[in-house]
């Protein structure tokens, strides 16, 4: 989270700190949280409930919401969290899956039951699946 203005400090030069306050970041990894914290105590931020930021135990990935207030709190939802990419790569994989059933479906004495129809045939049928959760 730190940041210079080049590729690098020049002699002289000092590291700068990102202001958290009002910022969200997110934390893939202990490392990364880590970090982040260390930088949130030293600008004087503290968990929302506690006088202090020790670093606890919480799901990761995670984003850490830095209020005005210097207090921290960090995304606590049952849910899971995805990054946008894997978002868009289930979503292609998705649409590969359709146009390969679909071949099948308009020309099925062509098409053969290879590892990757049966993989999109599973695939196609939990996606399903997940939708029909969701709407209940």
């Amino acid at each position: 989270m730190w940041f210079s203005g080049g590729n690098g400090l020049k002699k002289g030069e000092e590291k700068q700190m990102i202001n958290l306050t009002g910022k969200s970041v997110f934390v893939k990894t202990q490392e990364e949280y880590l970090s982040v914290l260390k930088m949130a105590k030293f600008q004087g931020f503290t968990w929302v409930r506690e006088n202090n930021l020790i670093p606890i135990k919480i799901p990761f990935p995670n984003v850490l919401n830095f209020y005005d207030d210097k207090n921290v709190a960090y995304r606590n939802k049952e849910k899971t969290l995805y990054e946008a990419s894997e978002i868009v790569e289930a979503e292609e994989k998705i649409k590969d899956a359709v146009n390969l059933v679909r071949a099948f479906a308009k020309y099925p004495d062509r098409t053969a039951l290879t590892d990757s129809f049966i993989e999109s045939l599973k695939l196609l049928a939990d996606t399903v699946e997940s939708q029909m959760e969701e709407v209940k």
